[in-house]
């Protein structure tokens, strides 16, 4: 090699080093490779057009949320508490601010667990093939189903015990025991004021003092009951059926009659006014009664209405459009849906008086607003009621266009990151993928403008006070340093 080659290799090496953009300046050649200070105050990192995303805050100190679509996805609070997907839709994990939370991954896993007030933590694992595993502050259990297995405080169970389940099951709750074997065709309970045996489907027969008495003889066929017989203020409840010709229920002024099951049914209380006409059940049912009661009218799936005292509802053509007004004590909304194309909700909060809106022409536009936070996205393609995971893990890559503002900022993404707008923080920043870019910000109080071309090697600025400047190149540019100017308190509510 000549003597002289090497110099030369080294000033061109010089040259390539100053021509590179800083670590941490806007880098954005989308759809490969996009990292970006956001107008919140935060950093972006973007790569294959959105199936990898991630926002950092405090100069990278705090990941707020990663997407790997549909492998991965974390949201992250400061508080310590998270959201996460792994893989979309079937795995899931939620952890709240006191360590309270579940997980699972169908069909492989399913996990709850929550910690105690003496300090000690409660796990509940259920995995294939069919293992159980529960640790509690009193040791640990579980089992292999169906072979046996041990599981305490669990649902309404104290004690919950199976053993070459269904031949043995035994369940203990608040000191009533019971005993199934074959489940469940025979089994007996006894304790705590109940008792109660049944050989399935010939004779049953369950008895809780001071609750029910209940009897069954060939079931569904003939069944007899006797409820609310504690007294203290509660009326007695008699019922019995000779399913599905003819049944009925009595309690106070309260009666029900139902005939060939489920088509006719009616039911009337003179006292306090109310009275319900099935005709046949679910398919129509017409219900009135005095105002603080709930009024409904349905002929399924032609109309429907639904009045309550916070509620009322219509429905037509059933799925197909749906009217909704909800008034309580926190909040008044409105919402209305036409599937799959128009979904729309309108609230406002009694107590700070805050608005907000919703709308999705599906799959064209999506709209939304809360106070002055505005957001909105072009081509749509997600269906669902209002929703993030869907969007960030399967229909966000197509939006054409999709726009988030505050106040404080702007922010603005295109196709596939192709193009990019960050206004806030003084400062406004737009950029075409490797093409052009554009800075505009004032600095002493006089307008600066910074343009970038062709990946950040042709780049200049222009000051209403110097004029022109050339700037060294920033490969691959734009180069735009991060803002001096601190952020507002206010986040992206967004996932660009």
């Amino acid at each position: 090699m000549p003597l002289w080659f090497v110099p030369v290799r080294v000033a061109l090496g010089a040259l390539a080093l100053a021509s590179c953009a800083a670590l941490d300046s806007d880098l954005h050649l989308a759809p490969l490779y996009t990292r970006v200070a956001t107008a919140d105050g935060g950093t972006l990192l973007e790569i294959a057009g959105g199936l990898y995303r991630q926002h950092r805050r405090d100069e990278g100190d705090f990941l707020e949320w990663r997407t790997l679509a549909p492998l991965y996805g974390i949201e992250r609070q400061r508080d310590g508490s998270f959201e996460a997907e792994h893989p979309f839709p079937l795995g899931r994990t939620r952890v709240q601010v006191d360590g309270t939370g579940f997980s699972y991954l169908v069909p492989l896993y399913a996990s709850w667990f929550r910690p105690e007030p003496d300090g000690t933590s409660r796990r509940l694992l259920l995995t294939l093939p069919g293992f159980l595993l529960q640790k509690t502050g009193d040791g640990t259990h579980g089992g292999w189903f169906p072979f046996y297995g041990r599981l305490v405080d669990l649902l309404t169970f104290d004690d919950l015990r199976f053993a070459l389940w269904p031949f043995y099951v035994r369940a203990d709750r608040a000191g009533r025991v019971s005993h199934h074997f074959l489940w469940p065709f025979f089994g007996w309970t006894s304790g705590g004021g109940e008792s109660s045996w049944h050989l399935f489907p010939l004779f049953g027969r369950a008895r809780w003092e001071g609750r029910y008495d209940r009897t069954y003889v060939l079931w569904p066929f003939f069944h007899w009951q006797r409820n609310n017989l504690g007294g203290g203020g509660e009326e007695p409840e008699k019922a019995w059926m000779l399913f599905p010709f003819f049944g009925k229920k009595e309690r106070g002024t309260y009666a029900a009659w139902t005939g060939l099951w489920p088509f006719f049914g009616f039911a009337r209380d003179p006292r306090s006014g109310f009275w319900a006409l099935d005709f046949p059940f679910f398919l129509v049912r017409i219900q009135r009664g005095p105002e603080a009661t709930t009024a409904r009218t349905r002929f399924w799936p032609f109309y429907s209405h639904l009045r309550t005292e916070q509620l009322e509802t219509h429905s037509y053509l059933w799925p197909l459009l749906h009217l909704r007004h909800e008034d309580d004590a926190l909040i008044e909304r409105d919402s209305a849906t036409l599937v799959p194309f128009w979904q729309s909700s309108d609230a406002r909060s009694k107590a700070s008086g805050e608005t907000s809106s919703w709308r999705k022409l599906w799959p064209l536009l999506r709209s939304e607003r809360q106070d002055d936070w505005r957001a909105g996205a072009l081509l749509e393609l997600d269906p669902f009621w209002r929703n993030d995971l869907v969007p960030r893990h399967a229909t966000g890559f197509f939006r054409i266009w999709e726009w988030e503002q505050e106040p404080a900022f702007r922010r603005e993404r295109a196709f596939l990151g192709l193009y990019r707008r960050e206004r806030g923080r003084g400062e406004d920043r737009r950029s075409l993928s490797g093409l052009w870019g554009r800075r505009s910000y004032a600095d002493g109080g006089k307008s600066v403008r910074e343009t970038s071309l062709l990946f950040g090697l042709v780049r200049w600025r222009v000051t209403a006070e110097h004029g022109f400047d050339m700037l060294r190149p920033a490969f691959p540019g734009p180069g735009w340093p991060r803002p001096a100017q601190a952020a507002s308190a206010a986040a992206s509510r967004t996932y660009f």
